[in-house]
């Protein structure tokens, strides 16, 4: 996962997994072979790479939209990185509204799930990796840091079925918003995709990190992520 990105000295942070006989999982800054390849690349993208010679070779992006045979398309308002997040105003699992704009200075992750999805590596691995995430930034939550996890399901999840899927995923509730209301145009602007079929609401994933000032500054897209890796992530925007 690219942590960040610096064409001026040809290089990529990156959070790796482990390779098997090389190194363990860490972080560190790779050189690009060829600099037009770091082109495209954001905080969140997940790539592969060929390392030789000391350098990355024949970086690509990895397509994290391709679910089974489904390819999500792109949304034509979806935010790009470094756009402002236009402010929205949604209910949280304590029936309040809660408005973006209320978070500024601080880092702010959105996630979109809900709370009957039946498929373990979706929606309950999104909610795991913000559970894992509270523990361990448990002391900068919230002055520094604010979890958002938003419903794709708002006519079922209510406030009070979001305080139950809350409490078992044992959110914090001043450090971890589950929201609810008319959260189809928030979704758009995430790059969100989604219907309901068959009893379920297929969608895609995605992961968005808001700076203090209330800029995207990094998508995930789906799932498949390690945990440790947002958490890398986060801690980059954190520090």
């Amino acid at each position: 996962m690219v942590l960040r990105v610096d064409p001026a000295s040809k290089t990529m942070l990156v959070s790796h997994r482990a390779i098997q006989g090389v190194m363990p999982a860490m972080v560190m800054p790779f050189e690009a072979a060829h600099p037009r390849q770091l082109a495209g690349l954001m905080p969140g993208s997940r790539i592969e790479f060929d390392f030789q010679g000391g350098k990355a070779r024949k970086i690509r992006v990895v397509n994290t939209r391709q679910a089974g045979d489904i390819e999500f398309p792109r949304v034509e308002s979806e935010l790009k990185a470094g756009e402002i997040v236009p402010d929205f105003t949604l209910t949280d699992q304590s029936n309040r509204p809660f408005s973006l704009s209320s978070a500024r200075g601080r880092v702010v992750l959105v996630n979109f799930l809900y709370t009957r999805c039946p498929l373990a590596e979706a929606c309950p691995r999104l909610a795991a990796s913000f559970a894992s995430l509270q523990r361990r930034f448990g002391a900068r939550i919230p002055s520094d840091l604010l979890l958002v996890s938003i419903t794709l399901d708002p006519g079922f999840d209510s406030p009070e079925v979001l305080t139950r899927y809350a409490a078992a995923n044992k959110a914090r509730p001043e450090g971890w918003k589950f929201l609810t209301g008319d959260t189809a145009p928030v979704a758009a602007r995430f790059g969100l995709v989604y219907w309901a079929e068959e009893g379920a609401i297929i969608h895609n994933s995605q992961t968005a990190v808001i700076d203090r000032e209330g800029r995207l500054v990094a998508i995930v897209e789906g799932s498949g992520y390690r945990l440790e890796q947002l958490a890398d992530l986060v801690s980059s925007f954190t520090r």
